[in-house]
């Protein structure tokens, strides 16, 4: 729903992934918004406020499959493309939500700064990112058993630099209309990382 509140819930939070919390004024707010100070206040009481909503819609599509769905993945192949069709569904969720595209290292960044104000959030990134490098692992370490891939290859490391694929999304422009060419690019990382180690 395209509500004023909605439109200014999506409008400070890109403003805030773009700037950083510390560097978004209120008078920053109040121009990307076209409201007056007035009109801002009838809202919302302070900035952060607007930014709690938005983390929260944020929070609500970051979630990755469920343990059962990951349980039902038979090989490390199969866990990729499960992972690319769920960066590109939670990129489309974002984009329906905020009306343009977030990359996820940038959400990550701002929760890192603005931890002092809500912890809760720093809390969540932790546990899911704990959560995907051991889900990374055990992939790995099944890979391994069923001989996709080389045996000799360190879990941990190759745990680790397959995660950081999707990071390739940074290089992107934030409003970029067309986000086919950055999904065709991490499969084709993925890809190769698959032909490197694969027996």
């Amino acid at each position: 729903m395209n509500t004023p509140r909605n439109v200014i819930v999506n409008k400070a939070f890109f403003e805030f992934l773009n700037k950083g919390y510390k560097a978004c004024t209120l008078k920053n707010l109040e121009q990307i918004t076209g409201l007056t100070k007035g009109a801002f206040y009838y809202y919302f009481k302070n900035k952060e406020e607007i930014l709690k909503e938005g983390l929260e819609r944020y929070a609500m599509v970051i979630e990755d499959i469920d343990e059962a769905a990951f349980h039902q993945i038979r090989s490390l192949k199969e866990y990729i493309e499960v992972v690319l069709q769920e960066k590109e569904r939670r990129a489309q969720q974002l984009r329906e939500l905020f009306g343009t595209f977030i990359i996820e290292e940038f959400y990550f960044q701002l929760v890192l700064e603005i931890e002092f104000l809500f912890p809760v959030y720093r809390q969540r990134i932790d546990a899911l990112l704990k959560n995907r490098l051991a889900r990374w692992e055990e992939m790995i370490i099944k890979a391994k058993q069923q001989e996709e891939i080389l045996n000799s290859l360190d879990t941990s490391v190759l745990a680790r630099n397959l995660m950081s694929v999707p990071m390739s999304m940074v290089n992107i422009e934030l409003m970029s209309a067309d986000l086919s060419y950055a999904f065709s690019d991490m499969r084709m990382q993925f890809e190769q990382y698959y032909m490197l180690i694969k027996k």
